[in-house]
């Protein structure tokens, strides 16, 4: 009983002094807050992105909040992120302390909570990621081959059961990524449950990641509240997710061991990495491994999905979006220059409603001194994707969807911009590659063999689809539309190729 009302009262007297330390140098624009909780109370439970692209007009581009006594800055500018995130990446790579998701969920194993200086966990996930995933791997005709043929599985879901387009894409999602990583065959029916075993560890992630969320992450003290005890109900949902991302670390990573061991393993980036060790790989090693893979899920089994379905919403509500393409397009006409238009439609849909609208948080490992102003050490420091990708200085009309965007000769900047959807400097996305390849041959692929147009109610009425986004990892919320085949004899093309 009395260690937890220490770590309590520990926690407030770490408020108090923390809120009094003066300044350094000249303060920031931002929102004023109340004492020791700052803006804590301003700050809305979901869709934060909105809330801070709304100061962004009143304060600038940069401005500074406090959320429990920790100095927040919120960068809203290419411009700004570019500078701080890239060029000064050296101070910018590490993450804040994350309580809840990165030391209680476990999290923190893995790539995205890791902290980069001076961390050779760091460098060589990154090293795994680049030699298996870079551009020269993800260039590959074998991965591609395997992309497209999981590809067809979402295709020929959609043909037979358009209505839950959204289940597909998420389900398709983790079959593609299981495949790449353990050689999980998607033919199989999943008899290791694993599609669910992924989603119920992303979706920890997702909720242990919500900004201003959990109050363990602005006072770290807390975490020796026990369970049991009153306002401990966040160690019992940590210890659930927990559980469940201990579970994506262990069971597909065992799958590929007995396979190697019956002789009988398929292609995947878990088996390089196991051949390469022969068997002789430490217990150090086999937790790293782990750690790749679940990242790699982190990266692609939410995100993906939500941008394949921001996809389907934006076609059911531009339905003058037209392309024709003879056959089913492959990543070879893209790489021969004929599919122009798709990719720009593409970059269209990571910008329009990005996937991770705010990315994760940075953190400044010594004071810093941008446009006059002192950021200091500790500041934890966000870059507001959202709010990059609908500059109207950059992006006329931010909020329409406008793929022509990006052709012609005024679109470099934009072209070069839209590149934040997948963060910045050394905490980029380190599997953007094969979610690039992933959505680009499922947009191209739809757009050839489907209409998509807003759904019709039995009475005839058409009902207009709601564009509304939640989640710290953003999806569209639910809604429906009609996908239909464009021509005759789909089906038959589908297993004909699917063979």
């Amino acid at each position: 009983m009395l260690l937890p009302i220490l770590a309590l009262f520990l926690g407030f007297v770490l408020f108090i002094y923390h809120g009094r330390q003066p300044r350094k140098g000249v303060g920031l624009p931002g929102p004023p807050g109340v004492p020791i909780i700052g803006n804590v109370l301003q700050i809305p439970k979901d869709r934060q992105w909105l809330k801070w692209a709304e100061w962004k007009e009143k304060y600038g581009d940069v401005y500074r909040i406090s959320i429990f006594g920790t100095p927040t800055i919120i960068l809203s500018s290419f411009q700004a992120a570019t500078d701080l995130l890239e060029t000064r990446g050296n101070i910018y790579s590490d993450r804040p302390t994350a309580t809840m998701a990165g030391e209680l969920v476990g999290w923190s194993r893995g790539l995205g909570y890791a902290q980069a200086s001076n961390n050779p966990r760091f460098r060589e996930l990154r090293r795994l990621f680049h030699q298996l995933m870079g551009p020269r791997a993800c260039a590959d005709d074998n991965l591609l081959n395997i992309q497209e043929r999981e590809n067809k599985s979402l295709l020929r879901k959609l043909l037979t059961d358009p209505e839950n387009f959204d289940a597909h894409a998420r389900e398709c999602t983790s079959s593609l990524i299981l495949a790449l990583t353990y050689g999980y065959p998607s033919n199989t029916g999943d008899p290791l449950g694993l599609i669910k075993i992924t989603e119920d560890a992303m979706h920890g992630f997702a909720v242990a990641s919500e900004p201003g969320k959990w109050w363990v992450d602005s006072v770290p003290a807390l975490k020796y509240i026990p369970s049991w005890f009153p306002g401990g109900s966040f160690q019992r949902a940590a210890q659930a997710m927990r559980a469940d991302l201990n579970k994506l670390f262990e069971i597909p990573y065992q799958f590929v061991k007995k396979e190697i061991t019956a002789g009988r393993p398929n292609p995947s980036f878990l088996l390089d990495h196991l051949e390469e060790k022969n068997g002789h790989e430490t217990a150090e090693e086999e937790e790293l491994v782990q750690a790749f893979g679940a990242a790699l899920y982190s990266g692609g089994a939410e995100t993906t999905p939500s941008a394949l379905t921001s996809f389907i919403l934006a076609m059911a509500l531009n339905p003058q979006i037209r392309f024709y393409h003879p056959g089913l397009p492959t990543f070879k006409d893209r790489d021969e220059g004929k599919l122009l238009y798709v990719s720009a439609l593409v970059k269209e849909v990571w910008r329009w409603n990005p996937s991770v609208p705010l990315g994760l948080p940075h953190v400044a490992s010594e004071d810093d001194e941008y446009r006059g102003y002192t950021i200091e050490k500790g500041s934890v420091v966000w870059a507001n994707v959202w709010a990059i990708l609908h500059d109207p200085a950059v992006f006329s009309s931010p909020h329409k969807f406008q793929p022509d965007r990006y052709l012609g000769a005024a679109s470099e900047q934009a072209n070069s911009v839209v590149a934040s959807a997948f963060g910045f400097g050394r905490r980029i996305c380190p599997g953007m590659h094969i979610a690039s390849n992933s959505v680009f041959i499922a947009i191209a692929t739809i757009l050839t063999l489907f209409r998509i147009e807003k759904y019709v109610d039995g009475e005839g009425r058409v009902v207009e689809p709601v564009e509304e986004y939640d989640g710290f990892i953003s999806h569209p919320r639910a809604f429906k539309c009609r996908i239909e085949p464009r021509f005759e004899g789909i089906e038959s093309l589908l297993t004909s190729e699917f063979e």
